[in-house]
């Protein structure tokens, strides 16, 4: 992807939010993969009620039409309202598509590869491979240790020195004034809103992930004057080995979070047992977090 095409890629990602009723968190976009990090709760879904579902609906067509329905956001709402016999089979098709992550990311890449298509006259398939997904306990430090891990993905491969000032990514956005881009900052904060407090404290945080010295994945030599570093020297000097093996954990694992909440989740969903060598294993501590993570879960059928 070049320029163009992740502001169109941010463009779709954030439309098809919008409908699917997820807030991202962060992302981050480089010209062969990306990262999104949404929060959800399918229980929205489920209670949306009919406004909600015109607002999410024309939040993704705008004033167009729906080509499989045949509908624009006026038309939807018309028919909604007569609650007539078409009424409640539209509602269940439109739900079917929102609150679901599978879903989220097969319509983001389906769209853009039209898009990009369309603009530069190429045909066929975009994306090499399928998505992988992590499962992230929220608002804690595995939440944090995440968004951070995102961020600092231009850092890491040598295209900035500051993670702000990297444009296609939820910190970068958020640096240059983009207002959706705060509200998922200030979330992985903890806050409601944004305030510059909240900002500072996120940069200061990407800081002690990322500090000079460290190797980029790119090439084999390091990033100087990495976020607010100064001759290698002060707070954001980090070891390269503890980064790295968060970026494992994130990478290989289903999911992350404290012990008490992964297993609770696994038990709850029937996650029963693992493969042969694999069990839960902690991650490297994050201001004394107690977190792990599950990898290569086995479900039971």
């Amino acid at each position: 992807m070049d320029e163009e095409a992740m502001e169109a890629m941010r463009h779709i990602m954030r439309s098809q939010a919008a409908f699917a009723g997820m807030e991202v968190l962060t992302y981050c976009f480089l010209a062969n993969h990306f990262h999104i990090f949404v929060r959800l709760d399918p229980k929205e879904t489920e209670n949306l009620d009919d406004a909600g579902l015109v607002g999410r609906f024309r939040a993704l067509y705008g004033g167009t039409r729906c080509a499989s329905l045949g509908l624009d956001a006026d038309d939807l709402e018309v028919i909604l309202k007569k609650n007539g016999d078409s009424a409640e089979g539209i509602r269940r098709r439109l739900k079917a598509r929102m609150g679901d992550v599978s879903v989220f990311m097969r319509e983001v890449k389906t769209r853009f590869t039209l898009w990009y298509n369309g603009e530069r006259g190429t045909v066929g398939t975009f994306w090499a491979e399928r998505f992988r997904s992590v499962i992230v306990e929220a608002d804690t430090a595995a939440q944090r240790m995440v968004a951070a891990y995102i961020d600092l993905n231009p850092v890491r491969a040598g295209l900035v020195e500051d993670a702000g000032d990297y444009g296609f990514s939820g910190f970068g956005e958020a640096c240059a004034g983009g207002s959706a881009a705060r509200r998922g900052i200030a979330r992985i904060e903890g806050k409601m809103t944004w305030a510059t407090k909240w900002h500072e404290r996120y940069r200061a945080r990407l800081c002690s992930r990322m500090g000079p010295g460290m190797r980029s994945h790119r090439r084999d030599e390091r990033v100087a004057g990495a976020v607010g570093g100064k001759d290698g020297q002060g707070a954001c000097a980090t070891e390269e080995s503890g980064l790295l093996s968060k970026i494992r954990a994130f990478s290989e694992s289903w999911v992350v979070g404290s012990v008490a909440w992964v297993e609770g989740f696994c038990a709850a969903n029937g996650w029963l047992g693992y493969k042969k060598g694999r069990k839960a294993q902690p991650v490297a501590q994050d201001g004394g977090a107690d977190l792990t993570k599950v990898a290569a879960v086995v479900k039971h059928n």
